[in-house]
């Protein structure tokens, strides 16, 4: 693992890190006990109670600025971070961090509950939403599981979880919790935020009420943000080893706040779209194409009227579809200039990374639509194009590719088009489901094979239409 970049929080020296990723399956507590092994520069494990004293000292400086009490109030809504009944918060909020070190490094209650969130012994504690977020409110316990005043978890769950907001990532006005099945990932991307939150604290911002204490991005979409995560993981982290492409991310968007809270909003980014996206990122011209094909698809009705790029601000249905597992072929052609939007090698890895399309049902698409184009060129029948491209049942779809093979014959050729296997497993496979998803990956490839000669008549219907 690379060195952690040393530098000072408070006069706290930064060491070089010894991360044991001994987490658990709870993304808050793992954020939290990441983010502790950063500031102390060692493993959790053999964090002592001096090593987590000074963690807690370097924790609130940064909660007692006002950039920060503003995020507070969504993750730790009347705590004693932001309590305003609380003369002397952060002498509060320290004594309860000592509190928890104390029984996390040398217990003095008698453990004989189950920590809800490690399975580890925890004592009979209720913990609300005030410190654990979204885990009850209290009194209102008849709004939560099992009529309590809260869940059970044990101290160390519960001082991991008040640092875990500093890896936060605020996403859509709220903060995001970042999680991967692989700690290595988060622990990377901790060290990059502390060391800018750093840097803020030092210039003064955290002063300023009307910034943000979260890190940020200025991204206003969730899903856009997740995407941009893995854009970056996929071509930094990949390259050195710090990950594989076969990881998966999820981007928890939270609201804790008392009034009308939202809860939390889940945006899975699955390891077989991780992998596609690190290949796409990994290539100078796969990366070019693939933000050409982002371009066209941001929406404009969610654009907000502030000096932030659309993408920062606005949906996008390639992000959306890639999250929600539909298919996305019919975005790689444009039907008005009849052209291919992506090479073809890149519509390949896309179908085999994220649609999970064996290679040879891919290559025989490729042969068919190859052959068609053939017949197309020699026959000079470019009306084919369009009847495939407007073809609106499988019916329909399955007749031009028929009348391809008659186009074929009457060219004298011996052998035929396509085999009957070919045909199959192409054309009319299975249930017929996924027959557009076939089309459109022809008509992609028709596109490309004869763009010589498409793009003439595009020329032609475009100049035709500006005339009228």
């Amino acid at each position: 693992m690379n060195p952690m970049l040393k530098s000072s929080f408070g006069g706290y020296q930064q060491q070089s890190p010894e991360h044991s990723f001994n987490t658990t399956e709870d993304p808050f507590v793992t954020a939290g006990i990441i983010a502790i092994e950063i500031l102390c520069g060692k493993s959790f494990e053999k964090c002592s109670n001096e090593d987590l004293a000074k963690a807690v000292d370097i924790l609130l400086e940064w909660y007692m600025t006002p950039a920060w009490t503003k995020e507070l109030y969504s993750i730790f809504p009347n705590s004693k971070y932001v309590n305003a009944s609380l003369k002397d918060k952060k002498g509060a909020s320290k004594s309860f961090l000592l509190n928890l070190i104390s029984e996390v490094v040398t217990p003095s209650k008698k453990f004989d509950k189950i920590c809800q969130f490690c399975g580890k012994p925890s004592d009979d504690t209720f913990y609300a939403k005030t410190e654990i977020p979204l885990a009850g409110s209290s009194l209102f316990s008849n709004f939560f599981p099992s009529f309590q005043d809260g869940i059970n978890v044990c101290p160390r769950c519960v001082l991991a979880i008040q640092f875990a907001p500093l890896i936060c990532y605020k996403a859509g006005g709220k903060p995001c919790l970042i999680s991967s099945g692989n700690s290595k990932i988060i622990y990377e991307y901790g060290k990059e935020i502390i060391t800018t939150l750093k840097s803020r604290l030092t210039s003064g911002e955290f002063f300023d009420k009307e910034k943000s204490g979260l890190f940020s991005e200025d991204f206003k979409n969730p899903e856009n943000a997740l995407f941009n995560l893995a854009y970056k993981f996929g071509s930094k982290y990949v390259i050195e080893g710090i990950c594989s492409k076969d990881e998966s991310i999820v981007l928890y968007h939270l609201d804790n706040y008392n009034q009308n809270p939202r809860g939390i909003a889940i945006y899975h980014l699955p390891s077989n779209v991780f992998s596609f996206v690190s290949s796409v990122m990994n290539s100078p011209q796969y990366k070019k194409n693939w933000y050409t094909l982002l371009s066209r698809y941001y929406s404009l009705k969610n654009q907000q009227k502030d000096s932030l790029p659309i993408w920062k601000t606005s949906k996008n249905r390639i992000h959306t579809s890639l999250l929600a597992n539909t298919s996305i072929i019919w975005a790689f052609k444009d039907d008005q200039s009849k052209t291919s939007i992506l090479p073809w090698d890149l519509v390949e890895e896309y179908c085999k990374k994220v649609r999970f399309m064996n290679q040879q049902r891919i290559n025989d698409i490729k042969f068919c639509a190859d052959q068609i184009a053939e017949t197309i060129r020699l026959k000079n029948n470019k009306k084919r194009v369009n009847a495939i491209v407007s073809s609106k049942t499988s019916e329909e779809f399955r007749n031009q590719i028929r009348l391809s093979m008659v186009d074929w014959q009457k060219l004298g050729k011996t052998e035929p088009m396509i085999d009957f296997d070919q045909f199959t497993r192409v054309i009319i496979p299975g249930d017929y489901r996924g027959w557009t998803e076939v089309r459109d990956l022809i008509v992609v490839r028709l596109y490309e094979q004869l763009h010589d000669i498409l793009a003439k008549d595009s020329e032609q219907e475009i100049e035709s239409n500006s005339e009228e």
